[in-house]
Formats: C-alpha cells, sequence, structure tokens
C-alpha cells in the first residue's frame, strides 16, 4: 500500500471497503497493523482508512518535537489527500488524544467520535509511567520492552486464559520489520505529556461514543469517565474482563460497539 505526502512527512497508510469513511488512529507505539482485528468487519460497509502516525510503522520519524495538535493535522492532511472531507473518526489510546484534537481543531471534519481506553489530561501517575516506559525503552532489547509492556495491555485474565493468544500477538509484533525507532517513542510520549483538552471538551457537538475497558491498568477507567462527562452527550461504554487492548482482546465486542454507533450516525 502507499505512502503520501502530509506535510514535512511522508505517511504510510492503509484502506479497505466503501461507503462512509472511517479513520482509524492507533496508539502510542502502534502502527496500523494494530487493528487487524477491526479492518475486515468495518468495512464491510464503510471505506476504512488506517495509518501509521508519525514515530511509528513506516511512517517519518522526524526528530522534532511532536504535539497532538499536529498529529491531528496529519490525519487531516491524510484525509484531504484522500478526497475525505468528513469521516467516522475512531481512536484508541494515544489515538483517542488525536481524535479529541481532531475533533476540536477541525470540528467540520468529523462526522462522529468513537474515543477509547484515553484521557483528556495526563495526572502524575500518568506522567511517571511514561517517564519508566522512556527509561525502560533506553535500556532494554527489543523483545523484553515488548513482554514488559504487555503487563499493562493485557488484563490478568488474558494472560490466565489464553497465553497462546498473548504469545501469537508477541510474536507477532516481533516479526513486525518496521519497529519504532526510540526517536519516535520518545516524542510520541512527549506528545502524551503535552496533551490536555479537558477545558476544551465542553465544545464538542459531534456525537460521542467512550469506550474503556474495566480491567485496564494502563489507562484506567477513570481517565474515560472523565473524558465521558466532559463532552456533552457522550456516551460511556466499559467492557468487562479485558485490559488495555480491549479491541485485540475482544475484538466481536469491541466491533459490535463500532458498528452499533457508527450505524445511528
Amino acid at each position: 500500500m502507499p505512502k503520501i505526502r502530509v506535510g514535512d512527512i511522508e505517511v504510510y497508510y492503509v484502506e479497505a471497503g466503501s461507503g462512509a469513511p472511517v479513520v482509524l488512529i492507533m496508539g502510542f507505539g502502534g502502527d496500523h497493523l494494530a487493528w487487524g482485528f477491526q479492518m475486515r468487519a468495518l468495512a464491510e460497509n464503510h471505506r476504512v482508512v488506517a495509518f501509521d502516525n508519525r514515530g511509528a510503522g513506516q511512517t517519518d520519524a522526524p526528530d522534532v518535537p511532536y504535539t497532538m495538535a499536529m498529529m491531528a493535522a496529519d490525519t487531516v492532511g491524510l484525509m484531504d489527500a484522500l478526497g475525505i472531507d468528513r469521516a467516522h473518526v475512531i481512536g484508541v489510546s494515544m489515538g483517542g488524544m488525536i481524535a479529541q484534537q481532531l475533533a476540536l481543531d477541525h470540528p467540520d471534519r468529523v462526522r462522529s467520535l468513537h474515543l477509547g481506553c484515553t484521557l483528556a489530561r495526563p495526572d502524575a501517575y500518568m506522567r511517571a509511567l511514561v517517564g519508566a516506559w522512556r527509561e525502560m525503552r533506553r535500556c532494554l532489547g527489543r523483545e523484553a520492552m515488548l513482554r514488559a509492556v504487555g503487563l499493562w495491555l493485557f488484563s490478568p485474565s488474558t494472560y490466565n486464559q489464553r497465553p497462546e493468544f498473548v504469545e501469537m500477538l508477541f510474536q507477532n509484533a516481533l516479526a513486525n520489520p518496521y519497529p519504532q525507532t526510540l526517536t519516535g517513542f520518545v516524542r510520541q510520549g512527549d506528545a502524551i505529556l503535552g496533551h490536555d483538552t479537558a477545558a476544551r471538551l465542553g465544545g464538542l457537538r459531534c456525537p460521542t461514543l467512550v469506550t474503556v475497558a474495566e480491567d485496564d491498568i494502563l489507562v484506567p477507567p477513570r481517565f474515560s469517565r472523565e473524558v465521558a462527562s466532559l463532552i456533552p452527550g457522550a456516551t460511556l461504554r466499559v467492557l468487562p474482563g479485558a485490559g488495555h487492548v480491549y479491541f485485540w482482546e475482544q475484538p466481536d465486542a469491541f466491533n459490535a460497539l463500532c458498528l452499533e454507533f457508527l450505524a445511528r450516525h
């Protein structure tokens, strides 16, 4: 699939299906492959676009400060290049932060908003966690880092009941020929630390769904509850028995929430 020039970077993207556009925005360190459990289901009745954020996958990773506004502008630039005027936007984790910024800065481009396992602003816990991950990334090899971070991504029940599934995902990640660079990791992490939309979310007017899993220890449900409380008319759905990557652990349930929401808007 192609790359396309968007501002100062080349953005790698994939698309599938036809119909109303849906733009998928992945989180910290992830690339378009992380939407593997969603693409087919969503593309049955929609034009689905997934891409690598700046600093991840096959998209450029310039060594300059990143902000959520910058990455939201990247997303809009990609939409422009693909001839997409308005889209349903689905973002998870850091991708949910980008999606918030996109809806705030470019409200006319967002038909509906689905914010997954995300936050309006980092607190002391999140700042300490991002700092710890940065030091881990500097010190650990690729596989050791993946397995360490996995402890925050999956729920204990998934580890205990489906160890072969967890191992499969680790192996898939290790087989990715385009792992995130240290530069991309640090710059994306800094963007997370600089994110704060709390004072502006009350101005959103697009239909908004907020989802999270009850066993998410990376971005605990309290963050999603805050996001939902700040956005007028937002709906909050909490999925039991999954962790931060609930869209991998329970793809059927996540996809059903997506499709139900898309069908209404």
